[in-house]
């Protein structure tokens, strides 16, 4: 009883099922142009507002429910979209940083893409562990049809912004611009931005699969 009810309210917010079509790509892409020049130009604001309008977290959100339900028919197609947004995510970035590097508009990494890239490895465990009690959080917030809470653990989440500052400092470091400043560090910034996104996908969907495994049994 308990399951099915579950299963009723997250059908109506159109969600079980993730759709990737044309309107998702266009808010996607409109996304992380938006993080890309909030990291570049250090704006928290422009940082903040693209984590909204972010359509990343929406099948992470889809493969928990699949994994609670024992939907794994339609898993593969959450994850093949997942890759799918990872990747155009990552080269649009990508692009950004090294045109940046190009061009040498930005020619140092600023407060808001340090802030990400020279995330210490000691607090992975930690940020983790947010996102997974931020996930159960979620469950609570969807299945109450409270948006403003949705709204705050899409905040809390932060997938797309070290997503973007990923792709940026990738772009950047193969670019090879001598003008540009601490270039040598590019890549271990990449990959930490990298690995805190994620770090905070698999701790999100462990929570949130969870909150919904302990409901539905």
């Amino acid at each position: 009883m308990v399951k099915n009810t579950i299963i009723k309210q997250l059908e109506s917010y159109d969600i079980y099922v993730f759709r990737l079509n044309c309107i998702s790509i266009i808010f996607l892409i409109i996304s992380i142009f938006v993080t890309s020049y909030g990291l570049l130009l250090d704006n928290a604001n422009y940082i903040l507002s693209s984590s909204i309008i972010s359509i990343i977290i929406n099948p992470m959100i889809g493969i928990s429910i699949l994994i609670a339900t024992n939907k794994f028919n339609k898993l593969n197609k959450l994850l093949y979209h997942s890759i799918i947004i990872i990747s155009l995510s990552l080269l649009i970035s990508f692009s950004i940083g090294y045109f940046n590097a190009n061009y040498n508009y930005i020619n140092e990494p600023t407060e808001q893409m340090l802030i990400l890239g020279n995330f210490k490895k000691t607090f992975f465990s930690i940020e983790c562990l947010i996102a997974i009690i931020c996930g159960f959080g979620m469950y609570y917030s969807i299945m109450k049809s409270n948006i403003i809470s949705i709204f705050g653990f899409v905040l809390i989440f932060s997938i797309t912004p070290p997503i973007a500052n990923a792709g940026l400092f990738y772009g950047m470091y193969l670019n090879n611009n001598s003008n540009m400043k601490d270039s040598n560090k590019y890549l271990e910034y990449g990959n930490n931005s990298f690995m805190l996104s994620i770090i905070n996908i698999i701790g999100m969907i462990i929570g949130l699969s969870s909150a919904l495994l302990f409901n539905c049994n």
